[in-house]
């Protein structure tokens, strides 16, 4: 229910403006208008008595009554038509320019076909000829009642249209009715923002007509569903058209209204979700990306933590200077894993700085960062080409790794060149057709006790640099990785 604001007066002095709530509970405010101080005092005593619960003021002077209907909030007014200084309809006449809908009842002695049409004509509320006996007064007080009941129904329902029309015209929702076709019956003026059409242009226009065929066939299954079963409140996203042919991600809750006399329709309540979505969808990309980073470090640190670990230990037992070597190089390598993870951008694939690499220094450099037992590793042949020179190492220690633990640390590992790009080969137990999709996922494994994110961020690296990779079988019956897209450059090695 709507606020309004009313003067309020206390003992004849006006106070300040304040806010009141019309309160239907409390006692009828009457204002009772007659020249004859005796029938003023008998009409205000007896309405008193009523069970109706009545606050009566009265006044004898009809000017002096005008003066009481601008400054007190009042329910009703009973006024006698024949007084000396204004008759009862130019006293009314005044009152409706204050006050136009307010109950006015004219309570007269001089009844006539004549007065009570003009009373009529005047927008009088009522018209009730004064006769003798407190009976008329029971009378009275159930007109009075009555007229109030119906100004107060009317006064809340207009303050309610008024607040749903201030709502509908404020909100940045569309609020729209369609009918049993899902024809626009009526849609509020946020159409205009947030979909690029004004109302005009979309009464009568089926909203379905805006759909992608795609998005069409789920909003009309939910909706005839909703329309034959009014309990359903189907919630669906669909994409609208707009006038310049694109598209906006719509998201709409409707409900059934079409039992309510006054709706008559389906009501559906839609918002631009196009943002959100892509904001989602962003953050995510972000999360999955961080979670990705994190994983990959913790990945990609397990072998240099575990050679540099070893290493001292044999440094101990041996005091051979190679161990402490060793463990110095798993220790840069960690370094250099930490440096590129904290200056790492969000997009994992992006590769920013390259050099020119060797083939052979590379997959040299990544096979003394694995625990490789009793595995032995064959360069074929080598060519430089441009690449991340530490992305690059992740990649052939991810490769390697895979392979040593997948043949229980003994297997041939043979690297080499093709006419655009590499290949890594082993002649462990390979990988099944089946899984050959499924490998590069972020997560995939089929030990429980690894990660499952070496592949997956071998996948990354190769793609950020602009190259493909695939898997096939090698001739050994074991896993082949094949790196196409490189440039080469003339070979160091021969």
């Amino acid at each position: 229910m709507e606020v309004t604001e009313m003067p309020i007066h206390t003992n004849g002095e006006a106070q300040s403006n304040v806010f009141s709530l019309p309160d239907t509970d409390r006692d009828i405010a009457i204002l009772v208008v007659d020249d004859d101080p005796d029938l003023l005092d008998l009409t205000a005593t007896f309405l008193e008595r009523e069970e109706g619960g009545f606050e009566v003021r009265t006044e004898s002077n009809p000017s002096d009554a005008i003066e009481t209907v601008t400054e007190v909030e009042l329910d009703a007014i009973v006024s006698d038509y024949d007084m000396p200084t204004m008759d009862g309809l130019e006293f009314l006449e005044a009152v409706r320019q204050i006050n136009e809908g307010i109950p006015f009842i004219l309570f007269t002695g001089k009844g006539s076909e004549e007065i009570a049409s003009e009373a009529i004509s005047k927008g009088v509320t009522d018209y009730l000829e004064k006769r003798t006996g407190p009976d008329q007064y029971s009378i009275l007080s159930n007109r009075i009642c009555n007229a109030v009941e119906q100004y107060r129904a009317s006064e809340t329902l207009k303050r309610s249209e008024e607040k749903f029309s201030k709502v509908v015209r404020n909100s940045t929702d569309v609020l729209g009715i369609v009918d049993e076709t899902g024809r626009f019956k009526y849609i509020s003026p946020a159409c205009e923002n947030e979909l690029g059409y004004k109302q005009a242009e979309l009464i009568g226009e089926s909203a379905f007509d805006y759909m992608p065929p795609d998005d069409r066939k789920e909003a009309m299954d939910k909706f005839f569903t909703a329309v034959e079963n009014p309990g359903r409140e189907p919630t669906i996203e669909f994409r609208f058209e707009d006038p310049t042919g694109g598209w906006t991600l719509v998201e709409a809750r409707g409900k059934n209204l079409f039992d309510d006399d006054f709706i008559n329709g389906f009501v559906v309540n839609a918002r631009d979700v196009t943002g959100l979505k892509e904001r989602e969808q962003e953050l995510e990309q972000q999360n999955e990306q961080l979670r990705n980073m994190r994983k990959m470090l913790s990945h990609d640190l397990q072998n240099p933590v575990s050679i540099a670990a070893d290493s001292l230990v044999l440094y101990r037992d041996t005091g051979e200077e190679q161990w402490i070597e060793k463990a110095e190089k798993a220790i840069d390598r960690m370094d250099e894993l930490l440096e590129q993870v904290s200056a790492m951008r969000m997009v994992e694939t992006d590769i920013s700085e390259t050099e020119t690499v060797e083939l052979r220094d590379i997959v040299s450099s990544a096979w003394e960062m694995v625990e490789t037992a009793n595995s032995e590793l064959h360069i074929e042949d080598s060519k430089a080409f441009e690449a991340d020179c530490s992305r690059l190492k992740q990649v052939f220690e991810n490769l390697i790794r895979n392979a040593v633990e997948h043949s229980d640390g003994s297997t041939v590992i043979r690297v080499g060149t093709t006419d655009g790009g590499l290949y890594f080969e082993d002649d462990g137990p390979g990988i099944p057709q089946g899984e050959r999709d499924k490998i590069f996922e972020s997560g995939y494994t089929t030990n429980p006790d690894k990660t499952g994110f070496g592949l997956n961020i071998v996948k990354e690296i190769v793609i950020g640099h602009g190259w493909d990779i695939e898997i096939t079988e090698s001739e050994g019956g074991g896993a082949r990785f094949e790196i196409d897209g490189i440039v080469y450059q003339p070979a160091v090695y021969s």
